[in-house]
């Protein structure tokens, strides 16, 4: 075989390669629902659990938590799904990560007897907001503007948030699912809004007074913003999401239970995050 010809070979072998992963993506795979663990989590009846892409749903014992998850139940409980992949098809739990059709529901207004994407219906009742995860975008900006009329009208939590940033998520030290060696304690706050933020002069602190103010970082809407109760080396990626260290030895956040306060550079709260032993069901079913 010449030189040419093997070029043209290798040529074809990389296209089809590409071609047969989008079909892949494309094609996704079809399961039925078993369980509704909430409004971003489901398990199909092989056991596998789905995390919805792009969205994120309250946590247990959060505002509209209970919400999010009845709506999602009568959207896909018990009924087929199909599931379509982005970049990365699985996070460290080991969950499958996907865009989930359904093809029957039992909610009233919904658009049942067509093929629905579920993180969009729930994105469009206000009961979830955009959670944006890279490299998996494919929906991102479609989201964010469903997300936008959802918050023009005041649907679901849209009624309660009060700013552009909210508080999704805190893990206390004493995780045991994640173990010693693991990252280690840490809160997870989105930006919510259609508009990019700097979180300069924004302040988290807990119940017992403890207190970070954030420094220079722009979060653009829709991506996450950790911040880690140990030591690091801060990661501002204004492509991505962010990393801040508060670079403290001891822990802050109470396994027991506590209470976020989140203020904007005014000193206003603008989030207020409580969690208390037993409502914790990121335990047993990690959350984003």
């Amino acid at each position: 075989m010449n030189r040419k010809r093997l070029q043209q070979t290798v040529r074809l072998l990389v296209l089809s390669t590409a071609l047969l992963t989008s079909a892949t993506l494309a094609a996704g795979l079809v399961g039925t629902v078993r369980e509704v663990i909430d409004g971003d989590t489901i398990v199909l009846r092989d056991g596998r659990k789905v995390r919805y892409l792009g969205i994120n749903a309250p946590e247990h014992g959060q505002p509209y938590a209970r919400e999010a998850t009845d709506f999602n139940r009568r959207l896909v409980g018990g009924l087929p799904v199909r599931l379509e992949f982005d970049q990365v098809r699985e996070d460290r739990h080991g969950r499958l990560l996907a865009y989930v059709y359904a093809t029957k529901c039992e909610v009233r207004g919904a658009k049942c007897g067509q093929e629905t994407l579920v993180n969009e219906q729930l994105l469009a009742e206000g009961l979830v907001h955009v959670f944006i995860m890279p490299p998996n975008t494919r929906f991102a900006e479609r989201f964010l503007q469903v997300q936008e009329k959802a918050h023009t009208a005041k649907r679901g939590m849209w009624k309660a948030v009060r700013g552009p940033l909210k508080i999704t998520r805190i893990e206390p030290k004493g995780n045991a699912e994640e173990g010693k060696e693991a990252l280690g304690e840490f809160v997870r706050i989105a930006n919510v809004s259609d508009q990019g933020l700097d979180v300069s002069g924004y302040s988290l602190a807990d119940r017992d007074g403890h207190r970070y103010e954030f420094p220079s970082a722009q979060l653009r809407p829709g991506y996450v913003l950790t911040l880690v109760t140990g030591e690091g080396q801060d990661r501002r990626d204004h492509a991505g999401p962010v990393t801040l260290y508060w670079n403290r030895r001891a822990g802050v956040w109470n396994d027991r239970g506590d209470t976020a306060y989140l203020r904007d550079p005014k000193g206003e709260v603008v989030d207020r995050f409580e969690y208390k032993v037993g409502t914790r069901r990121e335990r047993l079913h990690p959350g984003g």
